[in-house]
């Protein structure tokens, strides 16, 4: 089974977006959580609508112009 981590974060003035693929499944987990990590360090959480499952991350602040999610997909 493949296991691939989506990413994407925009904001005003960036934007970036990668997809990962990893040997495993704790290879994948890991990374996941690396992102959602960063993307909660980016942005405030009080002020974004926050949807957190496990296979997905995502944050919108529509005052600020910010959007991000992290995913992770098995094929």
């Amino acid at each position: 089974m493949k296991y691939r981590v989506v990413f994407e974060f925009q904001s005003e003035d960036s934007a970036m977006s990668d997809v990962y693929n990893c040997k495993d499944e704790q290879a994948a987990q890991e990374k996941f959580a690396e992102l959602r990590d960063s993307l909660e360090h980016v942005v405030d959480a009080a002020s974004c609508e926050i949807i957190d499952q496990p296979s997905h991350y995502s944050v919108i602040n529509r005052q600020e112009g910010i959007y991000g999610y992290v995913r992770l997909l098995d094929d």
